[in-house]
């Protein structure tokens, strides 16, 4: 499935809203995106995963990739994550970089 990108950029946080799977072959459209924003700058990046059915390494390569270029006192959020991406995001150890919300209401 291809992955659609939408970003939007708030006050004092950008939301990155994807849609389909991200896979070896949408990965590198997602971090050349995420490449594309001001991260040294950003104090907070949500990234929605309401409608992500799949993420691959390089998936999660690139929002690794996120959070170390966002200041450190910054907070990388995934709103609504499946239960599977979940249990992916605890296994490698990525839960200790992110936080993870239900709905953006949570923030």
């Amino acid at each position: 499935m291809a992955l659609s990108i939408e970003i939007t950029q708030g006050e004092l946080h950008v939301t990155v809203l994807l849609t389909g799977d991200i896979d070896t072959k949408t990965a590198p459209e997602l971090l050349s995106r995420l490449t594309a924003l001001e991260l040294a700058a950003l104090q907070q990046l949500r990234i929605n995963l309401l409608d992500v059915g799949f993420v691959s390494s390089a998936g999660l390569r690139a929002i690794v990739f996120a959070k170390q270029k966002m200041p450190h006192t910054s907070r990388l959020y995934l709103v609504s994550p499946s239960t599977e991406i979940v249990d992916v995001i605890t296994k490698t150890g990525l839960i200790q970089a992110v936080v993870i919300v239900s709905s953006e209401d949570e923030i």
